[in-house]
This record gives structure tokens, C-alpha cells and sequence, in this order.
């Protein structure tokens, strides 16, 4: 696979541990349907891109998915929209993480316009998605249109019986005031979160661009 990949994040902490290398392009785009906004900003960096790999947090929708479990998207719901992702390349994907030690959950991604909570959670798994986040709908329809190839890796970080202490309704800070303890848990939890997300994204990187067998 030749050209530039593009690796998407919302928070620096999601992309610390991705080496940084020529062939792949780290992006910081805003959240939620605005994530795509990020990439027209980019141009033809973007629309010319090899890949379009969406990483970053997410919520575990699956009891049985623990915190720092990593799940790959073979369909992503988005508002009542269901886009499936290329089988080969999710098979690639989750064969080059196959021998690692980080639990993979392979299924459906539900991509929602806000923070879920719990109760909300619980009615998605019964649909049988396995994960939520924020941003991977509007990437999905993006890369589509552009008929560009598109993974969906990422991390959990809050598993279904755990509401995070954020809101996508009030600024970061003054969700750290108001919950300083969870807060603080939280950021411990995404530094090991995020060092499990890089390891998975260096190996998918390898195994598309032939850094190793894929």
C-alpha cells in the first residue's frame, strides 16, 4: 500500500504512543460530526490519502469489553445509517492483531452525536454493537466519498458499566472542576488506553504497508 495514511484523534493523548513515520499522517480533528470538517481543512493531503484509519477513545457498549480492550469495526451505525467497512481489510487488520496481548473485539461501531451514558449504553447492546464513539460516522461517510479505504481502531475507555465524568455539553475544565477525583482516575485510564492503541495502530500500519507479513 504506497502513499500517505491517515490516522485520526481527537486528543493528543490518543495519538502520544503512534510512531510517527513518513508514510503515516497523525490528524487532530475536532468531535463528533465536525471530525470531517478537520479533514477538508487538509485538502488534497487528505482526499489523496492511501487510508483513512479513525482512532481515539471509545465506549464499550459489550459488558464482556474491558477497559483498554481494543475493538476494529466491520460496520459503523450512524445515524440509522449502517456503513460497512471493506471485509478484507478488517481481516487483515484483525489477523495482524491476533497475536497480541490486548483483547480485539470485532463488531459493530455505533456512532453517536453526544456522551452516552450507562442506561443508553445498555439499550445499544442489546442491538449488538460492541462500541460507541463520536466521530467514526461522519469519518466513514467522508473516506466513502471519496472512495477512500477506512478502518475503524480504537480503544476502550470507559467499559459499559462506566460513565465518563466529561460532557460534550461544557468545557473540559469545568468537568474536571465538578468531578476532580473521577477526573483524575480518568487520565490515568487514558495513558493506558492510549499506549494499548498505539502498539495495536504501529501494527496495522505494518502489516498494510508491508513492515511485516500481513
Amino acid at each position: 500500500m504506497g502513499a500517505v495514511i491517515l490516522v485520526t484523534a481527537c486528543f493528543p493523548i490518543e495519538s502520544r504512543w503512534i510512531t510517527r513515520r513518513s508514510d503515516v499522517r497523525i490528524v487532530h480533528t475536532a468531535m463528533g460530526n465536525a471530525s470531517a470538517v478537520s479533514l477538508d481543512e487538509l485538502g488534497d493531503a487528505a482526499s489523496d490519502a492511501a487510508l483513512l484509519i479513525a482512532t481515539g477513545f471509545a465506549g464499550g457498549i459489550d459488558p464482556s469489553i474491558e477497559r483498554a480492550d481494543l475493538t476494529l469495526a466491520r460496520t459503523v451505525r450512524h445515524r440509522g445509517e449502517e456503513i460497512e467497512i471493506d471485509a478484507q481489510l478488517v481481516d487483515r487488520a484483525r489477523r495482524a492483531l491476533a497475536d497480541r496481548a490486548d483483547a480485539l473485539h470485532v463488531g459493530t461501531c455505533e456512532s453517536a452525536d453526544r456522551v452516552l451514558g450507562t442506561d443508553e449504553k445498555r439499550d445499544l447492546a442489546a442491538g449488538g454493537v460492541i462500541s460507541v464513539d463520536m466521530e467514526s460516522g461522519p469519518l466513514a461517510r467522508w473516506a466513502a466519498a471519496r472512495g477512500i479505504p477506512f478502518l475503524v481502531l480504537r480503544v476502550v475507555l470507559d467499559p459499559a458499566g462506566d460513565e465518563l465524568p466529561f460532557s460534550d455539553d461544557r468545557p473540559f475544565w469545568t468537568s474536571v472542576l465538578r468531578h476532580p477525583v473521577s477526573s483524575l482516575r480518568t487520565a490515568r485510564h487514558a495513558a493506558t488506553a492510549g499506549r494499548a492503541l498505539g502498539r495495536a495502530v504501529d501494527t496495522v500500519v505494518d502489516a498494510l504497508t508491508g513492515g511485516r507479513d500481513a
